[in-house]
């Protein structure tokens, strides 16, 4: 092989090696949920974004990726809170109505697909995350501490915690919407903490807030059974006044069956009757003189009956 064929093969090899490397390092891919907002060095930005899968730029191209799906951003001192996820590693030094609060948070956002190119031209072709690291945390732990002092230490740290995050939720989507064209479906507080003289009032409040329920319900316990005793007692005289007016009908009907049964009895106590008492008695004590029905008065004088 001649040296002018080796040279073209060196070329060669060397131009498709090169084309290869070239090739490659001009894909771009573009994952589920991110749009690339394209930029040329004749036309600028460009209008039209690139959508998920694989694309091919120009070599003086650029792209930057935003995330057009939900993403969470975790602001908490606390790496149980965070594991993978994106994150900043402090919490916010909230002020609030009697005193300050450490907040963990987490924000649920993302970029606006008609938005991004208005955003890689304000932000000096800045990405997705280079602005949520860069300039969103920051504005985000700002317009926090716009809203919690309209809450109280009480309200935050435990009684209205849901109301407290829907608060922080409206007032960031309005802030980031039109900052950064960032929209906010939730900012929850996930955890407050509090220094101890704080920890103590409201710990002394609470005990309070129980002594008192608790005072109340021994209060319509105690109500409640002095309304069921007297139900009880009143019930249970009813009954023996049931009980003592049967016993007196009882007795007076006794009473009137007894003198109906004397009346009927009387009654039947003729003079002939009495002259049979009579008869029958001479015949068996001799001189007698009946009384009654039953009553026989013998000659010396003694009653057999």
């Amino acid at each position: 092989m001649s040296m002018n064929k080796k040279v073209i093969g060196v070329a060669v090899i060397g131009a498709a090696l090169v084309g290869g490397v070239f090739t490659v390092s001009q894909a771009k891919y573009i994952d589920q949920g991110e749009v690339g907002v394209v930029w040329t060095a004749k036309d600028g930005v460009e209008d039209e974004t690139w959508g998920t899968g694989l694309h091919f730029k120009a070599p003086l191209e650029r792209v930057k990726k935003y995330q057009i799906s939900q993403q969470q951003l975790v602001l908490s001192n606390n790496p149980e809170d965070y594991d993978d996820k994106k994150h900043a590693d402090w919490h916010i030094d909230a002020p609030a109505n009697g005193g300050m609060v450490k907040m963990n948070m987490t924000v649920n956002y993302n970029f606006m697909p008609d938005r991004v190119t208005d955003l890689y031209t304000k932000f000096n072709g800045m990405d997705g995350d280079e602005i949520v690291d860069s300039r969103v945390q920051n504005s985000i732990i700002a317009y926090v501490k716009e809203v919690t002092p309209q809450f109280s230490v009480m309200d935050i740290y435990s009684t209205k915690r849901s109301e407290v995050s829907k608060a922080i939720t409206d007032y960031l989507n309005s802030k980031l919407n039109d900052e950064y064209g960032i929209n906010v479906s939730s900012a929850l507080i996930i955890d407050v903490q509090l220094d101890d003289t704080l920890t103590e009032k409201i710990k002394a409040k609470e005990q309070a807030k129980q002594d008192a329920e608790k005072a109340e319900l021994d209060k319509q316990t105690a109500q409640a059974q002095g309304e069921a005793d007297k139900a009880k007692a009143e019930a249970d005289a009813a009954v023996k006044k049931i009980n003592a007016e049967a016993k007196a009908e009882q007795t007076r009907i006794s009473a009137e069956a007894e003198a109906d049964a004397n009346r009927v009895l009387n009654d039947s106590i003729t003079d002939n009757l009495i002259r049979m008492k009579e008869a029958e008695a001479r015949l068996k004590h001799g001189w007698v003189t009946v009384n009654g029905a039953n009553t026989v008065v013998t000659e010396d004088g003694g009653e057999n009956k």
